[in-house]
């Protein structure tokens, strides 16, 4: 019988340095383990791309929301039979960490193995952003978290602004505070799949698979990653100072409810507007118009949450 297969994407600045050493001691005796280190922004997803085509059961992101995401990038260009085998897990070790907030999991390398021993897999939905047509033609990205414009992706932008050798939650803090004193809200049209037209100058639009960003802003508390749908959650008419008005409700993953704020479950819809950028997953992925909808059922996790695979 063959061994079960598991391998690790590391990311390379974030984890510790004796991270490696222990995920060998712990799970090498039982396991055939692979580990790669990532050594750019994108080479997550192309390890990922290549552990899936060449055959692994369990694929394990290891660092913040951006890895895990460019990892289940990696996973959705695999062949869909290949992608049937494998189950993605995460080990958290980056800023934010909002993705495993749903799954229930954290950093601890003991829970990992006790999900992986008891084979705690569910089955996902995932959301398929796609871009306009540039030179390349349209493009497609997935996320398993929160696809949104508005404040949100204007601080992402800043981060990316800000030197590198600042260490990552001083950047991201720092990014808050600046975007706070300069955001003004964009003007956006959505169309939604019955039809719907909105129209507004929004503070922030966010499209969640998954409830939490921002590092535990449960921006959608009714979404689930299991259920079919994307929840919009819509902040119009309303400046920064507003938007920290409402984070004390947003920390408690609970409905804002105030006229400004309006939630509603779609299965696609279209966003267009000027000067908005995109970010999805803590990543910024391009600017409007783009299309979004949800995949069911598109991607088997480790969790430890939610119902599992083959459960009754």
């Amino acid at each position: 019988m063959d061994q079960t297969r598991l391998v690790f994407i590391l990311h390379g600045q974030r984890c510790p340095r004796s991270l490696p050493n222990r995920l060998l001691e712990k799970f090498g005796q039982h396991f055939q383990v692979d580990i790669h280190i990532t050594t750019s922004a994108v080479s997550a997803e192309a390890m990922a791309l290549a552990a899936v085509t060449q055959g692994c059961d369990f694929l394990i992101a290891v660092g913040g929301d951006g890895t895990i995401h460019e990892v289940i990038n990696g996973v959705m260009r695999a062949p869909a039979a290949a992608r049937e085998r494998v189950a993605l897990g995460a080990l958290p070790f980056g800023t934010g960490n909002d993705f495993v907030r749903s799954l229930g999991v954290s950093d601890s390398v003991e829970q990992l193995d006790g999900l992986i021993r008891a084979g705690q897999v569910r089955r996902i939905d995932l959301g398929r952003l796609t871009l306009a047509g540039g030179p390349e033609g349209e493009r497609v990205v997935w996320f398993g978290n929160i696809a949104s414009l508005g404040i949100s992706s204007a601080i992402v932008e800043q981060v990316k602004r800000l030197p590198r050798w600042l260490p990552a939650s001083v950047a991201f803090y720092w990014s808050i505070v600046l975007t706070l004193l300069r955001y003004r809200p964009r003007r956006m049209q959505l169309v939604v799949d019955d039809g719907e037209v909105i129209s507004g100058e929004f503070i922030s639009l966010c499209v969640a698979n998954g409830r939490y960003f921002g590092s535990g802003l449960g921006i959608a508390p009714l979404a689930r990653l299991d259920d079919g749908l994307l929840e919009v959650v819509m902040i119009a008419n309303a400046g920064s100072w507003d938007f920290v008005r409402f984070l004390p409700t947003l920390r408690k993953a609970q409905p804002v409810l105030d006229k400004r704020v309006r939630y509603l479950s779609v299965r696609s819809l279209r966003i267009t507007g000027q000067n908005c950028p995109l970010e999805v997953d803590g990543e910024l992925a391009g600017h409007a118009p783009a299309h979004i909808e949800v995949v069911p059922q598109a991607l088997r996790c480790l969790s430890a949450l939610g119902a599992q695979e083959g459960a009754h």
